[in-house]
């Protein structure tokens, strides 16, 4: 006689709505925890940007006043940073805009010399007409003699968010024309983002 095994049914694959819903709710939470503190990062990443983009400016025209020996001058305006603006009288401390221009000799008649220039919205993260980075010059303009030396008192660009939230940076160039980009925030003794 012939016996029967009973048939095992078949094992369950994939998962159940339970543990899906389970799953899903845990990512949510996640993400949710997650934004706050990627929001401050995208902040950071711009302020960093934009400190960048005007600390190799400082450095470009001190660079281009050594090499053309004469006076250069990196000028913050809200004017666009062509060469037909190249003579503007538009300078401000906050103008998301800059231009490097050679200062013609004091004899001269002659206007200003475009070398170059960059729009607050070109790859800093700052909009035009508004950003989410403030830049605030303690003057609209800073000049580089032909040895590379300020042509003036020491300066400093401060770059923070309208938020608070977001770490602060500062661009500041000595007496002698050398520049740095520091982190005002940073009080530690011997540590090289000190400002």
């Amino acid at each position: 006689m012939l016996t029967r095994r009973p048939v095992r049914p078949a094992r369950q694959q994939g998962f159940s709505l339970i543990e899906l819903m389970v799953t899903v709710s845990v990512m949510v939470l996640l993400s949710l925890l997650a934004v706050p503190s990627m929001s401050q990062y995208v902040e950071n990443s711009k302020i960093h940007g934009t400190a960048e983009v005007v600390f190799a400016a400082m450095q470009k025209a001190r660079t281009e006043a050594i090499r053309r020996n004469a006076t250069v001058e990196l000028v913050f305006t809200d004017q666009a940073p062509t060469p037909a603006s190249v003579d503007t009288t538009g300078v401000t401390t906050t103008g998301p805009n800059w231009l490097i221009r050679q200062v013609p000799p004091p004899s001269s008649t002659a206007s200003h010399l475009f070398i170059e220039g960059k729009s607050g919205a070109e790859g800093s993260g700052r909009p035009a007409g508004g950003s989410s980075t403030t830049l605030v010059a303690s003057s609209g303009a800073v000049a580089f003699t032909p040895y590379g030396a300020l042509s003036g008192a020491p300066f400093q660009v401060d770059f923070c968010a309208p938020s608070g939230a977001a770490r602060c940076l500062k661009v500041v160039v000595s007496r002698g024309g050398q520049a740095r980009l520091c982190d005002p925030a940073v009080t530690a003794i011997g540590d090289t983002r000190k400002c």
